[in-house]
């Protein structure tokens, strides 16, 4: 038996679609690629365009289903992107835990939200398409408490125990710097559009591997 700690069940987490189609015949899709999720409970494989290529989530790339573990900052960030849909993803296979959130060989959606200012038309022929629940919720944090109350998604402690930090404090600390990093990150990128040369090096996150009872869980 392995001391390494399981994840129990598929793993839940916070993310948002596009959409794509006409009137009707809409269907969810990647924000960043045109990949439609297929309907009806089915699900989305990723796929890795690296080469030579490799069964996602890879450990040296950014391959494989992305979401946020549940907090109220995901939740506020994925409420508050415009034009895209926020929901829950179901994931399975292997995954790849981090601080913020996981990657996931596999995974569809398990519900949609409906937000005060959302289109509810569209999203009620989208959650009976997909055959998922749409909640209708009024503020970010009502999404959280959906979550926590239903158990879905890893809790910190969960988080904190499979990337071997002591505590949860420290969790929070690596966050923050990941924070930092990602932001000089995006004013590098600033700079060299506007001409200006900066390397900035936020690392890469590369994981283990780890026996969970939906496959594999990979950790940094």
């Amino acid at each position: 038996m392995s001391d390494s700690p399981l994840v129990p069940g598929p793993v839940y987490g916070l993310r948002t679609w596009a959409v794509a189609g006409e009137p009707g015949h809409e269907r969810l899709a990647g924000p960043h690629r045109a990949t439609s999720w297929p309907a009806g409970g089915a699900e989305l494989e990723a796929e890795c365009s690296a080469t030579p290529g490799h069964r996602p989530p890879g450990r040296a790339c950014q391959c494989g289903l992305h979401a946020w573990h549940p907090s109220l900052t995901a939740a506020r960030r994925v409420c508050g992107i415009r034009r895209e849909v926020p929901g829950i993803l179901e994931a399975s296979g292997a995954v790849e835990v981090h601080a913020e959130g996981f990657r996931a060989e596999r995974g569809r959606p398990y519900a949609l939200v409906l937000l005060p200012n959302g289109n509810p038309h569209r999203l009620e022929r989208l959650a009976e398409t997909y055959g998922i629940e749409l909640l209708r919720l009024d503020r970010p944090d009502a999404l959280l408490t959906y979550c926590r109350e239903r158990g879905l998604g890893l809790r910190e402690d969960v988080v904190a125990r499979l990337l071997g930090i002591e505590s949860l404090a420290a969790l929070r600390r690596q966050r923050r710097r990941r924070g930092a990093l990602t932001a000089a990150l995006v004013a590098a990128v600033g700079l060299l559009l506007g001409g200006v040369a900066v390397a900035v090096d936020p690392g890469a996150e590369h994981g283990k591997v780890l026996n969970g009872r939906t496959g594999e869980i990979r950790v940094p």
